[in-house]
């Protein structure tokens, strides 16, 4: 929340709930993304537009680590760690069952120095466990980014990132438009269909990009619209009683010109 920049979460949210262009998330070199900063940006909020990356060297999760120690690795489960691995540690649980008395009391000493002794070592390896999770490799295996770049190949990345989402993005609105039942996950398919047909490496975004630029976006999306009108007159004449089909054929060809309807010509 540096800066209070983001004071105004719910409304960051709700413009990104309704943007219509692509949106690029990139966490650069030593950064961290945390806690509400993070909730405020997820992608999850408008999936279709919304992309996450991450810098090999940044960190990204609800919590920092030393905080998810203290919620899920505290001292107790520590403590346990160290009796089941520490060969001191069971050495003096050994003798400490067969002991009375006075060496009784000196063992139990002698263990909880060596817990004191082993505890910060401990949480340093549980923090060094909990920061792994946070590491980029750890966020695109669990989905939450769609993957980890270099800064050194980011600008490259980006630019021919933005500018395929920009054109496919154009694209699937044509294409939407000319047929309204297609959803935005139908019109991207069709897209990629496409793309694999004219032997486009659909995962390179360069090679995307170029074939975009070289299609006539207007030329499919009028193919598409007269197959849907097509689609819609058939269904519609299909629920008409065969006499109305036909009065509604026949005046069609009437509108048409001189030509007769061939449906009706057999009646």
């Amino acid at each position: 929340m540096y800066g209070e920049i983001l004071k105004y979460g719910a409304q960051i949210v709700d413009a990104l709930v309704e943007y219509e262009h692509p949106i690029f998330v990139y966490i650069p070199p030593n950064g961290e993304l945390r806690g509400g900063a993070w909730v405020v940006i997820d992608p999850k909020i408008n999936p279709d537009k919304m992309e996450m990356y991450a810098d090999v060297e940044s960190r990204g999760g609800i919590l920092e680590p030393p905080g998810i120690v203290e919620v899920k690795y505290r001292a107790p489960q520590q403590v346990q760690a160290m009796h089941r691995h520490d060969p001191r540690l069971a050495e003096l649980n050994t003798q400490l069952r067969d002991a009375t008395g006075t060496q009784n009391e000196e063992l139990e000493q002698a263990v909880k120095a060596r817990e004191r002794q082993l505890l910060p070592l401990y949480t340093s390896i549980a923090v060094h466990f909990a920061d792994l999770h946070d590491r980029a490799s750890r966020m695109q295996a669990v989905g939450v980014i769609r993957r980890s770049i270099e800064w050194k190949d980011a600008r490259r990345f980006f630019f021919w990132r933005v500018k395929r989402r920009v054109l496919q993005d154009h694209f699937i609105r044509q294409l939407r438009q000319a047929d309204p039942r297609l959803s935005q996950g139908d019109a991207a398919s069709c897209v990629e269909r496409w793309a694999k047909e004219g032997r486009v490496d659909v995962a390179s975004d360069e090679q995307t990009a170029r074939w975009l630029e070289a299609q006539d976006f207007d030329v499919r999306a009028e193919a598409l619209r007269t197959s849907y009108i097509k689609g819609q007159l058939e269904a519609l004449l299909g629920e008409l009683p065969e006499r109305e089909r036909c009065e509604v054929l026949r005046g069609a060809a009437a509108a048409g010109g001189p030509k007769k309807c061939e449906a009706c010509a057999v009646m």
